[in-house]
């Protein structure tokens, strides 16, 4: 069969750079085996060698993953305390609305005044008791993400990020944990705002594991923008214009701390006075009677 002449040029002229393709990428494997990129499976073999050559390491890594779990817990114990105590004086105050709305206890009953006060009083550890609860998650998390570093120097990864990289992971891993459980606790007093906190925290869990600078931001706009204009934007408005929130506005408290340090002594004494009561609440009367005639329980010596 007749082949045109330029056909066949042609054609071989294309095997001919396929071959010095193939060699030019034979040449350049044997010159630098790293090119085809990260391989797990052969950084995972790299890390294993250099930990059975220093055992150190490993123990290193231990240390720092057991403490950074240690304050973890530590600091969720403390902002679910927290955050607990502010639910069950929520639902308190709800159900006692909800009587004077429909007309069976009148807003100046007796004790009521009093009542309001001691829990606004009670209050005042919160927002101290949770922020500090969130600053512990975060340095936690901060503690198991550091190995990261040296992991990375070990399989040959650039390391120049390292700081960065557990700075800002640990900010974003403790912000999704903290609403996520903010959406747990307040989901059965405060359904609407614990929904936005859900959205929050499942927006990042999704976003921000890709690692995508576009995806981070359009998740930051979700958490910092929507929050700030459903939890701050939207009720100054209403406040404004002397309007009632909907029901569907809604908030769960205040987390402003104070820097005078006053405050912070009036915060810890408040705090200590509300766990002795709440041990003497759940004891028996008569050791109840003998703590408080110690002076521990808030008594007085007869």
């Amino acid at each position: 069969m007749y082949t045109p002449l330029g056909v066949v040029e042609g054609s071989m002229t294309l095997r001919d750079a396929t071959s010095q393709s193939y060699a030019m990428l034979e040449d350049m494997e044997g010159e630098n085996p790293h090119h085809e990129g990260f391989n797990f499976r052969h950084a995972l073999s790299e890390l294993a060698e250099y930990s059975a050559e220093n055992p150190d390491f490993a123990a290193g890594v231990g240390i720092w993953m057991m403490v950074g779990f240690s304050l973890l817990i530590a600091g969720l114990i403390l902002f679910l305390f927290s955050e607990i105590k502010a639910v069950l004086v929520c639902r308190d105050q709800d159900f006692r609305k909800s009587l004077v709305d429909a007309g069976y206890m009148s807003p100046s009953a007796a004790g009521i005044a009093e009542l309001e006060m001691r829990e606004s009083r009670s209050m005042i550890p919160r927002p101290y008791l949770s922020v500090g609860g969130m600053m512990i998650i975060y340095l936690g998390l901060s503690c198991i993400l550091y190995p990261i570093c040296d992991i990375l120097d070990i399989i040959d990864l650039p390391t120049v990020p390292c700081i960065l990289l557990i700075t800002l992971g640990s900010f974003f891993a403790s912000f999704c944990i903290i609403t996520f459980w903010l959406f747990v606790v307040w989901s059965c007093t405060r359904p609407w705002a614990a929904i936005a906190f859900l959205i929050i925290s499942l927006s990042g869990n999704l976003l921000l594991p890709t690692g995508s600078p576009v995806l981070v931001v359009i998740w930051m706009v979700i958490a910092f923008g929507g929050g700030y204009f459903y939890f701050k934007y939207i009720p100054e408005q209403y406040a404004l214009n002397g309007d009632e929130r909907p029901s569907w506005v809604q908030d769960v408290g205040d987390y402003t701390i104070s820097l005078d340090p006053g405050e912070w002594g009036d915060a810890a004494s408040v705090s200590y006075q509300n766990t002795v009561d709440d041990v003497m609440r759940g004891m028996p009367s008569e050791a109840t009677n003998l703590l408080s005639s110690t002076g521990l329980g808030g008594g007085k010596d007869k």
